[in-house]
């Protein structure tokens, strides 16, 4: 039953609220893209993640992003574990941009991605 007033809960994923920095870069053309900015992910699912951003990006603009994952392997059949800090994953994956907002903080955006591909890890 729904109660008046409250917004009942869409997501298929479980949030992990951690903070880390991450490369991205708008997508016009992947045979020549470089991940020259920098943003800071506030928190991360299988879904998707949302991170802080000095600009605002358009709804459905595609990201590419490279993610390093500190002291997490990703196995072959894609399942993490948690290991020495000193091992470290990286992906590169695709997301589309859900929503935007302001921040309380001036010329700071919090942006909402939807993945949409994961084109390799490296290990």
């Amino acid at each position: 039953m729904k109660e008046e007033g409250i917004i009942a809960e869409r997501r298929r994923y479980d949030r992990l609220e951690k903070e880390f920095a991450f490369r991205y870069t708008v997508i016009d053309d992947l045979t020549d893209a470089t991940l020259d900015e920098m943003g800071l992910i506030l928190d991360i699912s299988g879904g998707g993640l949302r991170f802080l951003s000095s600009r605002r990006w358009r709804k459905n603009e595609q990201l590419l992003m490279k993610l390093d994952f500190e002291g997490w392997q990703i196995d072959d059949s894609g399942n993490v574990t948690i290991q020495y800090s000193g091992d470290c994953t990286s992906m590169l994956v695709i997301g589309a941009v859900m929503w935007s907002a302001e921040t309380a903080q001036e010329d700071q955006f919090e942006i909402g991605i939807r993945f949409t591909a994961r084109m390799h890890r490296d290990q």
